[in-house]
């Protein structure tokens, strides 16, 4: 579940980046505001995530994910450069996060969990 909150705090991340991008330094309100709604939500939902996902590595994945995201959204919509050194740079921060999810041990139970889960089991 850690992992899902993360991938929702990137993606919230992207939000904010393409948010600062279309404010125009503050000026324009509705994209100001989704700026800090997107920032804030980002920011709150990586909390959440980093209590369970060593920091380093939710910290990596969530950058990752903000920035191949609005790399992408950059291409697709704002005419930036679709060049194979950009691309390839992209899907080796994408092949990084993969390889960080992987290599990443299933967190350690805290004492309340291990509780639940005991109670929880059938019988």
């Amino acid at each position: 579940m850690s992992w899902i909150v993360l991938c929702v705090a990137g993606c919230f991340e992207c939000l904010g980046a393409v948010s600062l991008k279309s404010c125009d330094g503050f000026r324009n309100r509705s994209w100001s505001v989704a700026f800090v709604i997107g920032m804030s939500v980002s920011m709150f939902l990586l909390s959440i995530a980093a209590t369970r996902i060593p920091i380093g590595t939710a910290y990596a994945v969530w950058t990752g994910i903000g920035a191949v995201g609005t790399a992408i959204y950059g291409m697709a919509r704002l005419g930036e450069s679709r060049a194979f050194h950009r691309v390839a740079c992209l899907a080796a921060i994408v092949a990084g996060v993969v390889v960080l999810r992987i290599a990443d041990p299933a967190p350690p139970m805290e004492e309340n969990d291990r509780s639940a889960e005991i109670t929880s089991t059938p019988r």
